[in-house]
């Protein structure tokens, strides 16, 4: 009985031990939490006294918070001290009627109407009901709506619009269709049923095409499909060697350095499924993509082409070039810009560079004009030649089988600036005695028509131009008495009979150049004398070596001895005797 007692004893200070200690561990989390909350009401009190208002309705708000916070904490305290005074008065009457009281208390904390699980599950399931909307709207928004795809009743798979099952049926159409034995087209019915899908669900038209063809029950194989530009050429088994061959091609263009050496048209392989009549060997691609091909050109007739010329250049017969222009024959009349239909021959694959090109580009120069008192009006000389600048051009530039098409200029840099040419214009007005209109707008180095009247005609040509062996100027056929005026402005250098040119005149003018008029009857200036472009030097007539009235015209560089050259390269255009011809 004693022993009893004493078990008894023990157990009863070993519960006594635990409760004590589990009260005072939730008396030490009540204090502090009480701490914590006077700790934030004495903050916000601070801030209150601060800033005003403002922070009383925060501190108030919080308050509140901390106390909704706190609250569920203060009924679990109470009901602790309630189980514990339970538990006290049980422990009396043993060990196991206090074990009774201890669970049931645990069970009003944790399981009561206010207990601490369904304070969790009112806090805690809101939260993960907010988890739970959130994955099923990004699994939703995961999936999409896609087409299921039923092509002659058989299910394909899923494809996001009609476009795909068209395109695919393009493919099929193509492949099939490539050998002559097979021109008749296939047809699909296809019907659509709208699905939710996963990503990814989706066919390709590659893909859909070779189902497609599987769902013939003809004999496929896989294969590498040839496209060039939109146009399928066959299947091939290896692709290795039209590879390399393609690769050579590109390598007759290539130079090195900056540039881009490609294809016109885009060379493609779709690997897929194929009907096996459609595969061709590489020897055949290669065949077809080293071939030439005839195509329509046109040639531009360019000055000193003749129909005979261009047959020879062109390397055709005049039957050959009548088949494509059925108004040409060798005595064609033909004019500069006439475009004439040829056949010309050009790689199967054209292809383009475009090439990082350097070089020197002139820049053309301005002309200034200035006035000279010294000079007649309607004169003017060139003080200044003008020089051509030059520029160093950067362009980006493409070819088409070799055959430039585009330019485009990166940079320019600027290697010498032009010189400006200057022509001096005659102020000084013009005597009484010049009795010739001078033309407007005569172009600069060109002489006046020296011969008054109705100005004569050419009879004689220079030699070598058709003139006689040393006739050294033109001869111009005027009536006697018919004025002579000066093609130029300059100083007379000569006014006398002169050997065989009877009566002359010679003008050293201010470009070098000397101007001779022989054969004159009459002489109206003297040697130093200034005259003016159109001044009346001279009057037609036959003295000298001569058989009839006319002026021999001369021209000279470099002065008066200087080198003869042909003066019609000099002066504007005048009708010739008919028995005068220029060659």
């Amino acid at each position: 009985m004693e022993s009893e007692n004493t078990t008894k004893g023990s157990e009863q200070s070993l519960y006594n031990r635990t409760a004590e200690i589990g009260e005072y561990l939730f008396s030490i989390l009540v204090v502090m939490l009480a701490a914590v909350v006077r700790g934030i009401s004495r903050l916000f009190a601070a801030a209150d006294r601060r800033f005003g208002w403002l922070w009383g309705k925060l501190s108030s708000g919080l308050r509140k918070l901390g106390e909704k916070i706190a609250s569920p904490f203060q009924r679990y305290a109470m009901a602790f001290r309630m189980g514990r005074s339970d538990i006290r008065r049980a422990r009396e009457e043993g060990v196991l009627p206090a074990c009774k009281a201890g669970i049931s208390m645990l069970g009003r904390i944790l399981l009561g109407k206010r207990g601490l699980f369904v304070t969790l599950c009112n806090w805690v399931l809101p939260v993960v009901s907010c988890v739970f909307l959130f994955n099923v709207v990004t699994y939703a928004n995961s999936m999409s709506y896609a087409l299921k795809l039923t092509v002659n009743g058989d299910f394909m798979g899923y494809v996001n619009d009609e476009s795909v099952f068209n395109d695919a049926e393009k493919i099929v159409q193509q492949r099939i269709t490539y050998l002559d034995s097979n021109k008749e087209l296939l047809s699909f019915d296809s019907s659509y049923a709208v699905e939710m899908v996963g990503y990814g669900s989706t066919l390709t038209k590659y893909q859909l095409a070779d189902k497609m063809l599987q769902s013939m029950g003809a004999e496929i194989s896989y294969a590498y499909g040839l496209y060039i530009g939109n146009s399928f050429y066959g299947a091939l088994e290896s692709k290795d060697r039209v590879d390399r061959t393609l690769e050579e091609l590109l390598d007759v263009y290539r130079e090195g350095g900056e540039e881009t050496v490609e294809f016109e048209s885009d060379i493609s392989y779709e690997p897929g499924l194929y009907l096996t009549e459609s595969i061709v060997s590489e020897d055949s691609i290669i065949r077809l993509i080293t071939s030439k091909k005839s195509v329509a050109a046109y040639y531009t007739v360019v000055d000193g082409d003749s129909p005979y010329g261009i047959l020879t250049k062109l390397g055709m017969t005049e039957d050959e070039l009548a088949k494509l222009n059925p108004d040409f024959s060798l005595e064609s009349s033909l004019f500069i810009g006439d475009k004439i239909l040829i056949n010309q021959e050009e790689p199967f694959l054209a292809v383009t560079v475009t090439r990082k090109e350097v070089y020197e580009q002139s820049t053309p120069y301005d002309t200034e004009y200035t006035d000279d008192p010294t000079r007649y009006q309607g004169s003017s000389t060139i003080i200044q030649d003008g020089e051509k600048g030059t520029e160093q051009v950067t362009a980006n530039v493409s070819y088409v089988n070799g055959v430039e098409v585009r330019r485009k200029v990166l940079s320019r840099v600027t290697v010498s600036d032009p010189v400006n040419e200057i022509i001096a214009q005659g102020t000084k007005e013009i005597p009484k005695n010049v009795t010739v209109s001078i033309p407007e707008n005569m172009p600069v180095g060109q002489f006046l028509w020296p011969v008054g009247g109705d100005g004569g005609q050419i009879s004689e040509m220079m030699y070598g131009y058709g003139g006689y062996y040393g006739h050294s100027g033109i001869d111009i056929t005027a009536p006697y008495g018919t004025p002579i005026y000066a093609a130029e402005s300059g100083t007379v250098i000569l006014a006398q009979w002169y050997y065989g040119y009877g009566n002359c005149v010679m003008i050293q003018h201010a470009n070098g150049m000397v101007t001779v008029y022989g054969h004159a009857s009459y002489l109206h200036v003297y040697a130093g004398q200034q005259v003016t472009m159109g001044e009346l030097i001279a009057d037609v007539g036959s003295t000298g070596q001569s058989t009839a009235n006319h002026c021999h015209f001369e021209i000279r560089l470099n002065g008066q001895n200087g080198q003869k050259v042909n003066p019609i390269n000099y002066l504007p255009w005048h009708r010739r005797a008919p028995w005068c011809v220029e060659y």
